[in-house]
C-alpha cells in the first residue's frame, strides 16, 4: 500500500529533476560573446539594452536591435554607439513628450460641458 502512494510521488520527483538538468523552465540570458567591429547605420537601429554582469553575463555590451530584430553587439565605449544610444534615448522621449501633451488635451476638449438639446415647443 505504502509501494502504490511512494512510487508516483518518485516518479513526479525524477520528472522534476530531469526537468531542471535539461534547463526546461529556467530563463538563461542571450549574452553577447564579442563586440562588433562593422560600423552600424543608425537607421537601422530601433533599440537597444545594456548588458553586463548585472544581467548575468560576463561581457559588457550594447545589444542593438535592428528594425528587422536582428541583434547586433556593440561596445558601449566606441562614441558612435554612444551617439546612437543618445538619439534613440531622445527619439524615445521626444514620442512619450507627445503622447502626455495629446492625452493632455483630450482630456480638456472632452472635459468641456455637455450640449444641451433645445426643446421645442
Amino acid at each position: 500500500m505504502a509501494l502504490r502512494l511512494l512510487l508516483p510521488l518518485l516518479l513526479i520527483a525524477a520528472t522534476f529533476l530531469i526537468a531542471q538538468a535539461q534547463g526546461i523552465g529556467s530563463s538563461a540570458p542571450d549574452c553577447c560573446l564579442k563586440h562588433s567591429r562593422k560600423p552600424v547605420p543608425s537607421g537601422w537601429v530601433k533599440s537597444y539594452r545594456l548588458q553586463g554582469p548585472e544581467s548575468g553575463c560576463l561581457l559588457r555590451a550594447v545589444v542593438l536591435t535592428t528594425k528587422k530584430n536582428k541583434k547586433i553587439c556593440a561596445s558601449p565605449t566606441d562614441s558612435a554607439i554612444q551617439k546612437l544610444m543618445q538619439n534613440l534615448d531622445k527619439v524615445k522621449n521626444d514620442k512619450k513628450d507627445k503622447k502626455d501633451k495629446k492625452k493632455g488635451h483630450s482630456l480638456r476638449a472632452r472635459g468641456g460641458p455637455k450640449r444641451q438639446k433645445r426643446q421645442r415647443v
